[in-house]
């Protein structure tokens, strides 16, 4: 089957929502990203899809995070403050790190795609 970009994205983000149940999150941003690239149409199938799809997921996963809060005890949560400069620098960290993971994930199902239907990409070359 092969879906729109929207589509793989959606569909890619839903299923990595279910898997972090299961799973570590590091393996399931890779996941999405490879998932979103090999579900999109031959013509658009490119690594910056499970790029995207990553970055989505993993810019939700922290936000989510953010609201859920952690089992402390009230003595020890009575004394935690915003810290504006370690928020900041945890988001562009979970985002490169996404980032990265989507690119492998991505680069894998673009390569294996290819590989398993050569047919389909002889006249691309």
């Amino acid at each position: 089957m092969e879906f729109g970009e929207t589509s793989s994205i959606i569909i890619s983000l839903i299923l990595g929502g279910l898997l972090t149940i299961l799973f570590d999150n590091i393996f399931v941003i890779a996941f999405i990203g490879f998932i979103s690239t090999y579900m999109v149409k031959k013509e658009s199938k490119s690594f910056i899809i499970g790029v995207i799809a990553a970055l989505l997921f993993a810019i939700l996963n922290f936000f989510g995070g953010m609201i859920l809060t952690p089992n402390i005890p009230t003595y020890i949560a009575e004394n935690i403050q915003f810290d504006p400069m370690n928020f900041v620098l945890g988001f562009i960290v979970t985002c490169i790190l996404a980032g990265i993971l989507g690119f492998i994930g991505g680069f894998i199902a673009e390569k294996a795609y290819k590989r398993i239907n050569p047919e389909e990409f002889e006249n691309y070359y």
